[in-house]
């Protein structure tokens, strides 16, 4: 019987205790910080609400002139300490931000360490950049040196998070077997999902990959017209790419690329001012998947 409460009571702090983000992700938390009612937040913060323990902690461990807060940091990182003890990864995020700035505490690179991984293993955006970058470059200031098989744990957490930049460096990693095996299908593949995000230097990437044959069939119509929708970037190389293609090529190219910004809602300056916006209302949506593992 006794056993069975135990773990009832687990089973209803546990929810606490992963909290993760407690912010929504279209919740602008610094505005929310600054235009906080500071008092009632206090008053909900001694009830245990979470949100309100980070908005109170947040605004002694910075102040907040706006209500006449003064910078206390002891209170604030009481505060704080309070909400990540319920999971919340925005107060591990500011403690980290603590014992990086030495604000209220002695300077501590374990400290800093442990509460970065704690707000990125919750789903803190900014610390899972901030973590990756940490293990990348290393901080000589902090004595902490730089981690490869960390820096590539966090390179493809982002990736599947959806950042951008992390995609193509993900891509990169594997296409030059930077402390993985050379893949190129799999840098192929992360490539072409950052394409999928509208990221111009991903699509400038994906003509040299199409253009080459590089983890994909080669396809010089698909090459033009990553390079087309990547604008400035792939400029010089669409030009270049063009001189070993024919004129139906080309065409077919500029087609297939004013039907991308159609589908994805987005228009291109790139195109050298289209000699005509082709009718792409008859065609099938091209395939840019992996076809060979190149």
């Amino acid at each position: 019987m006794i056993k069975l409460v135990l773990v009832a009571i687990l089973l209803a702090l546990s929810p606490l205790v992963q909290a993760g983000m407690v912010f929504d992700e279209s919740e602008k938390v610094v505005e929310i910080l600054h235009s906080q009612d500071f008092e009632a937040n206090l008053a909900k913060a001694k009830e245990g609400d979470v949100r309100a323990q980070y908005l109170v902690g947040a605004a002694y461990l910075y102040g907040l002139e706006a209500q006449e807060v003064e910078v206390d940091h002891e209170q604030g990182l009481y505060w704080l300490r309070e909400a990540a003890n319920q999971g919340a990864a925005e107060a591990y995020d500011e403690l980290s931000i603590a014992y990086r700035e030495g604000l209220g505490v002695e300077k501590d690179a374990s400290k800093w360490e442990e509460y970065l991984t704690e707000a990125a293993e919750r789903g803190m955006p900014d610390a899972q950049l901030d973590i990756m970058n940490l293990y990348r470059y290393g901080d000589p200031e902090m004595g902490i040196e730089k981690d490869e098989e960390k820096y590539l744990y966090w390179l493809e957490n982002n990736a599947e998070a959806g950042y951008p930049s992390s995609m193509r460096n993900l891509a990169i990693t594997y296409r030059q077997g930077l402390g993985v095996a050379v893949d190129l299908k799999k840098s192929f593949e992360w490539i072409m999902r950052a394409v999928e995000l509208d990221d111009s230097m991903a699509q400038a990437y994906a003509g040299e990959f199409f253009e080459k044959g590089l983890g994909t069939e080669q396809d010089l119509v698909k090459a033009y017209m990553m390079y087309d929708l990547s604008t400035g970037i792939g400029r010089e190389a669409k030009h270049e790419v063009a001189k070993k293609m024919t004129e139906a090529q080309i065409e077919e190219a500029i087609a297939r690329s004013w039907q991308w910004q159609l589908e994805h809602g987005v228009v291109r300056p790139s195109s050298d001012g289209y000699r005509y916006q082709p009718d792409v209302s008859d065609r099938e949506p091209l395939s840019l998947n992996s076809e060979s593992n190149q």
